[in-house]
């Protein structure tokens, strides 16, 4: 009897032992870009990172492809809990968020993806309080700025000359896109991201402004078998680590240092997967059936000319329509960041072949200067 009693809590206790102890804290992750994008790469490679190190701390639960939420409910779904943390693109909200759209505008400036992440996730996390005040106001809290790969035409037919684009039904990602495919006789269809490939299919849309990877990302070759280099800048107005204000202000401030510890790792992985994204497309061109087209030189200049012309009117639009005061000081910082971090990273390339020293330098220049415990304050 005895004996039998032994075994009886021997095993309870085996049972015990072998029993996982439970995470703290359950984190919930909504992507709204497919499993194989960049993005949702980014935050499945975070959740590894971070629960390999803090094992006990967090289990993460991740949603991609829009499973969770799409692109414009994940804003009020990190608000209302639905979701912790979520990739926000921010030119969903143009009323809501007039300081996002500024930065958004500024999309031309963008030529190497890895300083405007840099770039950006310094300005609206250190240098633009009326930027934080506007995620406070919006339901969210921005732990880390964004940027795509470079920007290029993605069409169904050749578009070499300016003359090409008449008629063009072009999806872009913002206002400064849709002036410029205006002013070249294009007609602007603002639909999100997740929808190009069945707008295009369909003849809604016969080009988009996207990154190369898109073509594989987006499954955007099967419709698009045309591509145009132009220097179509990057999409740098949002979060890939948007958080819910109920989740962030859960976490004490241990948690908060844990959970932001490997942010820098994972935003440097996101920007490699961008490029190694693109440099596999282009490698697999032939394969695919793309073309790749130079565009004209008067093509491109007409692009440059209006890449410079157009930051008067970027203020101007900011000023008397968004209702921001006194917008210049806040463009010249921002063009000041981008110039600091361009210098930065360009020492650093090939990024994609060791992105610990982008890390490190996302850490020093941003996350050791912001005190988690009363961030976004």
């Amino acid at each position: 009897m005895r004996l039998t009693k032994t075994l009886t809590i021997l095993a309870a206790s085996a049972v015990l032992t072998a029993t996982p102890v439970l995470a703290e804290k359950r984190v919930t992750i909504s992507n709204w870009t497919s499993p194989n994008h960049a993005t949702s790469r980014g935050h499945a490679a975070f959740a590894d990172m971070t629960e390999a190190e803090f094992p006990d701390a967090f289990d993460f639960k991740l949603f991609a492809g829009g499973a969770l939420l799409g692109p414009k409910p994940t804003l009020s779904g990190l608000r209302d809990g639905v979701a912790d943390v979520g990739l926000l693109a921010l030119t969903y909200f143009p009323s809501e968020m007039p300081y996002a759209q500024l930065v958004a505008d500024l999309a031309l400036l963008g030529e190497d993806h890895y300083a405007m992440a840099g770039a950006t996730s310094e300005f609206v996390m250190l240098h633009c309080q009326p930027c934080k005040d506007e995620f406070a106001k919006n339901g969210m809290v921005a732990l880390s700025g964004i940027s795509t790969a470079p920007y290029v035409l993605l069409t169904t037919k050749p578009i070499v000359e300016i003359s090409d684009m008449q008629g063009v039904k072009l999806r872009t990602g913002g206002s400064v896109w849709d002036r410029w495919a205006t002013r070249l006789g294009a007609e602007p269809v603002n639909v999100p991201s997740s929808e190009m490939y069945d707008t295009m299919s369909h003849g809604v849309v016969t080009a988009a402004v996207q990154p190369v990877g898109a073509l594989k990302g987006h499954s955007l070759i099967e419709v698009a078998k045309h591509l145009t280099e132009l220097p179509l800048g990057t999409y740098h107005s949002g979060s890939i680590f948007a958080a819910g204000p109920t989740f962030w202000a859960s976490l004490s401030p241990e948690q908060r240092e844990q959970f932001a510890k490997n942010l820098p790792d994972a935003v440097a992985q996101t920007e490699v997967y961008y490029e190694t994204d693109d440099l596999d497309v282009l490698k697999e061109a032939g394969d695919l059936g793309l073309e790749v087209h130079e565009p004209s030189p008067e093509f491109l200049q007409d692009l440059i000319d209006f890449r410079t012309a157009d930051l008067e009117e970027i203020a101007r639009i900011s000023r008397e329509e968004r209702g921001i005061e006194d917008p210049e000081p806040l463009i010249a910082t921002y063009r000041e960041l981008i110039e600091k971090w361009h210098g930065l990273v360009e020492p650093l390339h090939p990024i994609r072949d060791n992105p610990q020293p982008f890390a490190d330098l996302l850490r020093q220049e941003i996350y050791s200067k912001i005190d988690l415990a009363t961030y976004p304050n």
